[in-house]
């Protein structure tokens, strides 16, 4: 049993990418929307470059080599030598986690208010 842990965003687009595999052309301009959403009109071609750079590289880890293709100036295309079929994969095949970010702002903000407060208070003490 092998596992692929990855950023959100890399699971994003994977997830992208096997929802669409059936397509001839998946164009860098849906990936980003899909990863991105609305904010992917500010997102520079060179994220999409790296994000898909890190994808292949996670892949190549459990034995994936070329999964996907670029093709210059066009897009993304599944290689036919994989068929992908999203139906089926079982949901608890894909497991989210929090990122470890998350935690750190839930823990800082109270932290960041006891210091405001306790700043504020300091005078009176």
């Amino acid at each position: 049993k092998k596992v692929l842990k990855v950023t959100l965003m890399r699971a994003r687009c994977l997830s992208y990418l096997f929802e669409n595999a059936y397509k001839k052309l998946i164009t860098r301009e849906m990936i980003s929307h899909a990863v991105w959403g609305e904010r992917s009109q500010f997102v520079s071609d060179a994220n999409l470059t790296q994000l898909l750079y890190l994808l292949r590289r996670d892949l190549q880890q459990i034995g994936l080599f070329e999964l996907f293709v670029t093709l210059p100036r066009q897009g993304i295309k599944i290689d036919e030598r994989f068929i992908i079929d999203a139906a089926d994969i079982p949901p608890q095949a894909i497991q989210y986690h929090t990122h470890r970010c998350n935690k750190i702002i839930s823990i800082g903000i109270p932290t960041l208010f006891l210091l405001i407060v306790l700043f504020f208070l300091a005078p009176f003490i």
